[in-house]
């Protein structure tokens, strides 16, 4: 089984030396590692270009450039296709890797064919690299066991799986590929959850890292939250993407298609309520859509409406 790794790049000259380190010292080393920048104006290409000639055993890695800025996603869309493993693992340039990433990964990989694409769970960590606790950390996997599938509407329901988490097999990814608008990430995960090959590992693996991480940075975390400009923003947001998936077909069951569709109403609902600045409307649209809304969710939004413009909670 080749294993590659691939990265989209831009403007990571903080910590993608961290990054590259922690895929260097995998206990399963991949068979090839591509990184593709995309026009950074920073000094991340002089950083990777010194990592590279200081490791110059890693003959399987490469560093390529595009003529112009292709812009997210598309950066990734194009990695992933120069990658020729059989297994592909996706990483970002802020995050780093536990040690047995790879090891682990593949060997459920090997375990269950029936597997496209594989997540396991991952932790915080601050800008030194330390871990960190926070109430908004993930929690799937801790909540539904060691292994399990994660379903198409959970995909829609909580998009909790960035790409730093993934490896997918390259043969079903080549199948399934399509000129797409939508971020890599989740899209791979819901065309897999809706084949039921989109599985979970509850096992921390990877670590995403919070620049904002002391106590203070958690408030600005939570104020961010409730900020209602904000909040409409990502919900539009997101409501763009939900339409890209029905504008490019990329749901083929009756599943699919209904999970899609139920979590676009709920976002236009939720959108509309929080428009209103009316609590009832929140909670008629949080019970209409129960299924669909978080609870967490709610809560967020009945705060929203309840403060006027211009309010601050404060956390005490």
């Amino acid at each position: 089984m080749r294993i590659s790794v691939c990265m989209g790049v831009y403007n990571g000259e903080k910590y993608i030396k961290e990054q590259l380190e922690s895929i260097r010292l995998q206990t399963r080393q991949p068979d090839e590692v591509i990184l593709c920048d995309d026009r950074s104006t920073d000094t991340t290409c002089q950083v990777v270009d010194e990592y590279l000639t200081e490791h110059s055993e890693l003959t399987g890695w490469s560093f390529l450039h595009n003529e112009k800025n292709l812009g997210y996603p598309e950066n990734f869309y194009h990695v992933m296709d120069c990658c020729t493993g059989d297994i592909v693992f996706l990483a970002d340039q802020d995050d780093i890797w536990d040690m047995h990433k790879i090891e682990r990964m593949c060997e459920m990989l090997d375990e269950h064919e029936d597997v496209k694409v594989l997540a396991c769970t991952f932790g915080l960590i601050d800008s030194e690299a330390k871990e960190i606790h926070s109430m908004m950390a993930p929690t799937e996997g801790k909540k539904r066991g060691n292994f399990h599938e994660v379903s198409i509407r959970q995909v829609f329901y909580k998009c909790e799986w960035p790409g730093m988490v993934l490896a997918y097999r390259n043969a079903w990814y080549q199948r399934k590929k399509e000129k797409s608008s939508i971020p890599h990430d989740f899209k791979i995960c819901a065309q897999a959850a809706e084949e039921h090959g989109f599985w979970q590992l509850g096992e921390v693996l990877a670590y995403h890292r919070r620049h904002e991480h002391n106590t203070g940075g958690e408030e600005h975390r939570i104020h961010k939250l409730l900020n209602k400009k904000r909040k409409l923003k990502e919900i539009s947001d997101y409501r763009t993407i939900l339409d890209a998936f029905e504008r490019e077909q990329v749901m083929r069951t009756e599943d699919g298609l209904l999970a899609l569709k139920q979590k676009q109403k709920s976002m236009k609902g939720r959108q509309e309520a929080l428009l209103s600045g009316k609590i009832v409307s929140v909670l008629k649209n949080a019970w209409r859509y129960r299924g669909e809304v978080r609870g967490a969710t709610l809560v967020c939004d009945l705060l929203i409406v309840k403060q006027k413009d211009g309010d601050r909670y404060e956390i005490k």
